[in-house]
């Protein structure tokens, strides 16, 4: 039962907690950050692009390299803290460098990440959210709130037990969303030929 985890603050723990901001001031971030339209060196994560499952966005090598403190390489837990707060992601592992995006914090921890994800999605970690979320005008929370956060945290032996039930489950969801992305775009290659007649149906037997 999770009630039965210690309770530690975040920022006690070994998680890794990070940001777009962490890697410098706005007006460096500006200087040296070019997000691009076209495939690139490295992919820029954003929390649009991990809810649509499609990822847009791109930077050239310097601006990777300049967002070191970002950098992604699949698996980390994403939670969005500006204007949509709360959404919970497991980062995906794409054929190229990542990097985080900005309005988003990412959290990763040796071998717990599948609980912080399952975690923050539950209404008991929403509500650890909603508890430190503020701004009138654009809900928002920041790092240093965050890592405040106290929470019942498993120990290496529980999470071992926790990754062996959960793991499976979380490893065919991922299977399932490219299995779906993949029957997507057959569908929207094959329906403009079908629409125009470009390919014929009529002789099979449906």
């Amino acid at each position: 039962m999770y009630q039965d985890y210690p309770e530690k603050k975040i920022g006690e723990l070994d998680i890794f907690v990070t940001d777009y901001v962490a890697n410098g001031s706005f007006a460096s971030l500006k200087e040296n950050v070019t997000i691009l339209e076209e495939k690139d060196y490295a992919y820029f994560i954003r929390n649009v692009d991990l809810k649509a499952k499609e990822f847009p966005r791109f930077v050239n090598q310097h601006s990777y390299e300049f967002l070191s403190k970002s950098k992604l390489v699949g698996g980390e837990v994403i939670i969005s803290n500006v204007g949509d707060v709360g959404s919970v992601f497991l980062c995906p592992k794409l054929d190229g460098p990542m990097t985080l995006g900005n309005n988003m914090i990412m959290l990763t921890s040796p071998k717990h990440n599948n609980f912080l994800y399952l975690f923050f999605k539950s209404y008991i970690g929403q509500g650890k959210i909603d508890g430190i979320t503020g701004g009138s005008a654009q809900p928002k929370f920041n790092k240093t709130d965050f890592k405040s956060l106290e929470i019942n945290y498993p120990n290496d032996a529980q999470v071992d037990e926790f990754n062996e039930k959960t793991s499976p489950l979380l490893d065919m969801i991922s299977k399932l969303d490219e299995e779906n992305k993949r029957l997507t775009a057959l569908r929207d290659s094959l329906l403009p030929k079908l629409m125009s007649g470009e390919l014929d149906v009529s002789d099979l037997d449906i």
